[in-house]
């Protein structure tokens, strides 16, 4: 019997490809714009050549990009600040849920308990959900820091089950990426959904149970699994 829904956070609740990539570019400008000695473009693709290096949550991107310029301190924390600004105005304009998601969490709710759970640090989740209006609809929320393991490892899956006091067999797994979501999940003996509605969405892992193009869509599965 299904009890509970676990859902990963970005690509999946919330556009994080999209508002990386906007804020990005915010960013870089406005760097340039405060002298940066570098294109738009440039500085663009150095700020994702350090995320690849240190991970998408990074959070000293701009400071590891400006510090080889060897500036002095006041117009180092000028051009920084700028960036720092100019990403997160762009953040607040275009971090959003999925058109749907909180319409099918609150469907979901009456009749499940909600988790979230992600690879992200827990400031940096609790913050996207409480910023897009989300928070309220989860009963638990498991991050890298419960257990310092990313996906696909299943002690993350193991964990948020603990927390939400139910077996993995009475969860689905919703999520963007096969690799992770679906290996890790499908290896504790949960169920799982691919969601291909964000067009950054992974095809390439281990096949799911259900895959839906909308959010309404899970709807349709949940009453399938009964």
């Amino acid at each position: 019997m299904l009890k509970s829904i676990i859902f990963d956070l970005d690509n999946t609740l919330v556009n994080f490809w999209q508002f990386k990539q906007e804020s990005a570019r915010e960013a870089s400008a406005a760097m340039v714009a405060a002298g940066l000695p570098m294109t738009e473009q440039g500085a663009y693709n150095l700020i994702f050549k350090i995320y690849e290096q240190k991970g998408v949550e990074y959070q000293l991107v701009f400071t590891d990009m400006i510090k080889p310029f060897n500036f002095p301190k006041a117009q180092f924390e000028k051009i920084r600040d700028a960036g720092i600004v100019a990403y997160l105005r762009k953040k607040g304009q275009v971090l959003k849920p999925y058109p749907g998601i909180p319409e099918t969490l609150a469907e979901l709710k009456k009749s499940y308990s909600l988790a979230v759970l992600t690879d992200a640090a827990r400031e940096q989740a609790h913050q996207r959900l409480n910023f897009t209006g989300l928070a309220e609809y989860f009963e638990q929320v498991g991050t890298f820091h419960d257990t310092n393991i990313y996906k696909p490892g299943t002690e993350p899956f193991l964990s948020i089950c603990k927390k939400l006091n139910v077996q993995p067999s009475e969860c689905l797994m919703v999520g963007d990426n096969p690799g992770r979501d679906m290996k890790g999940a499908q290896a504790v003996g949960m169920k799982t959904c691919l969601a291909k509605y964000d067009p950054y969405f992974e095809s390439a892992g281990p096949h799911p149970d259900f895959s839906i193009e909308q959010p309404a869509d899970l709807l349709e599965v949940v009453r399938r699994i009964g």
